[in-house]
């Protein structure tokens, strides 16, 4: 590896490590900011689901103009807006600012996904190094990715939580330099037109999906609103799967998901990081809100994620050559359930428990990111290596927004349904009860019932017994909806643990004929 490629693959790995970090240093702040910006869950939820929504919505479209106009152009592009966005959200003024520069921040993380990694394949000609120096990339994102909680705590417990936006901007400017002085341009020599008809009915499902999981237990599942929402998925998903599959140059080739193996590896993608990004935001906020834990051992807490993904992310590239993608991916899985389980019983026996659910998820990501990728990237042909590139890109970024935002719906979803009954015997008023309940609920805070309901009205003997009371009680609910949330995960991960199993070819299996090869592309990722 010579003085340009060691400098590409650094570029473009703090480059994705830059959006990583991002993705993960905020949740661990969100309860600050929500104390911060005085709102409810919901508000918070948008903190992130914002950002994840804007990645999902743009990546295709990125990779689009990556490959007319440049990849290094827009990688830099995206740079330069993603350091910008993310000094407007350290300053943010109010949460309206800082979800929409979150949202921002999405796009242009978007630039930067599609682009980092073709950026890498281009440096490289020979099949070994360039797996190598993937590997290394792989590492570096990975690091990020793990240490992106604990940095987060550590931060906003010394800081502040506006300083976890700051973090980032030296990275993107490292970056920046880099990519100036080493990174070459590349263009795809087949260039394919827009497909802004199918864009917008992308983003406009998306957004639609992510109001209706997010707004739904505040606004009712029964409202105007959220029905309303709700039907616009239905006809943006059914038109946009009609529109892509008619039209000639598609944002999205959803032909290519008639390949089992590559759908397959697309539906782990989504699975595994629906699940980890999810588990993040209620095991922050469970903590903070429930345990009354502080944003710094909240951080500690979650170290293992980065010692379990710095220890094994960087070494699966090399496992997979002895043992084969197929095999890694089901350790993975397997790992994943596992410690589902073990979470659902340490939420409510010990907190020790908790945490060996937290190392063995890193673990797991580890084993299931890297060799679900390399098995649908070996799975298409080379010349449609680009666009299945793309949709991988995009179903990261789907996971992760869909886990934000239904992860928390559910715990908000059980609160609503089994609060007031538990708060029944400590609050026998009915509308007293229901204003307690209605307060816990919108700040996911077991400790956030008001003094007084209404003027002069105080809580019904508001002792500090009672209060004691109505907070026990509501931790109580609070730890079950976390239980069926972490349940739902570990059934998810189960169940597609089951379809791999069954439906992944075993490896060094010969492609039959008329079947795409599964060696290894050897080229730069084309769109086509």
């Amino acid at each position: 590896m010579n003085r340009t490629q060691r400098g590409t693959v650094l570029g473009s790995a703090f480059g994705l490590g830059m959006i990583f970090l991002d993705g993960t240093i905020v949740n661990v702040a969100l309860p600050d900011i929500q104390k911060g910006f005085g709102v409810g869950e919901s508000g918070v939820q948008w903190v992130v689901a914002a950002y994840a929504i804007g990645m999902a919505a743009l990546i295709m479209t990125s990779a689009t103009a990556a490959d007319r106009w440049g990849r290094r152009r827009v990688y830099m592009i995206g740079l330069s807006v993603f350091v910008v966005a993310s000094c407007v959200c350290g300053m943010a003024p109010t949460l309206g600012v800082l979800n929409i520069a979150r949202g921002v921040q999405g796009l242009a993380a978007a630039a930067v996904s599609v682009t980092s990694l073709s950026l890498v394949s281009a440096a490289f000609t020979n099949p070994d190094e360039k797996a190598r120096a993937i590997g290394i990339w792989t590492g570096i994102a990975a690091a990020a990715l793990g240490l992106g909680p604990t940095l987060g705590g550590i931060l906003t417990d010394l800081v502040g939580w506006r300083s976890v936006f700051f973090v980032t901007v030296p990275v993107g400017v490292a970056a920046l330099v880099l990519t100036t002085g080493f990174v070459a341009e590349s263009y795809d020599t087949a260039k394919r037109g827009l497909d802004p008809v199918g864009q917008v009915l992308y983003i406009a499902t998306i957004m639609a999906f992510a109001w209706t999981v997010i707004q739904g237990p505040h606004a009712g599942w029964r409202s105007t609103s959220i029905v309303t929402t709700a039907m616009a998925v239905v006809i943006g998903l059914v038109a946009f799967v009609v529109w892509e599959l008619r039209h000639s140059g598609p944002m999205m080739d959803l032909r290519l998901f008639a390949n089992r193996t590559y759908t397959l590896a697309n539906v782990v993608l989504f699975a595994v990081l629906f699940c980890f990004y999810g588990i993040l935001l209620i095991l922050t906020q469970g903590w903070q809100n429930v345990r009354g834990a502080s944003p710094l051992i909240t951080g500690l807490a979650l170290l293992p994620i980065a010692i379990g993904q710095m220890i094994f992310a960087p070494r699966v590239g090399a496992w997979m050559k002895t043992v084969g993608a197929r095999r890694l991916i089901l350790i993975g899985l397997s790992v994943f359930t596992a410690a589902m389980l073990i979470g659902v019983v340490g939420v409510e026996v010990h907190l020790g428990l908790v945490i060996i659910c937290i190392a063995l998820t890193g673990i797991a990501t580890s084993f299931t990111v890297t060799p679900s990728t390399t098995i649908a990237m070996r799975s298409v042909p080379e010349e449609r290596a680009g666009m299945a590139s793309g949709i991988l890109n995009a179903q990261r970024a789907l996971g992760s927004a869909a886990g934000y935002a239904v992860l928390g719906t559910i715990i908000a979803a059980w609160l609503g349904a089994t609060l007031n009954t538990s708060l029944e015997p400590v609050v026998p008023n009915a509308d007293e009860r229901a204003a307690v309940a209605s307060e816990i609920i919108d700040h996911a805070n077991p400790h956030a019932f008001p003094a007084e309901i209404g003027p002069s009205r105080p809580v019904p003997a508001s002792s500090g017994a009672t209060h004691e009371a109505i907070a026990d009680a509501a931790e109580a609910d609070f730890k079950h909806g976390i239980q069926l949330a972490l349940a739902t995960c570990g059934v998810l991960t189960a169940l597609v643990l089951a379809l791999c199993w069954v439906g992944f070819p075993r490896d060094h299996q010969p492609p039959q004929p008329g079947e795409p090869s599964f060696a290894a592309p050897t080229h730069t990722p084309q769109p086509n």
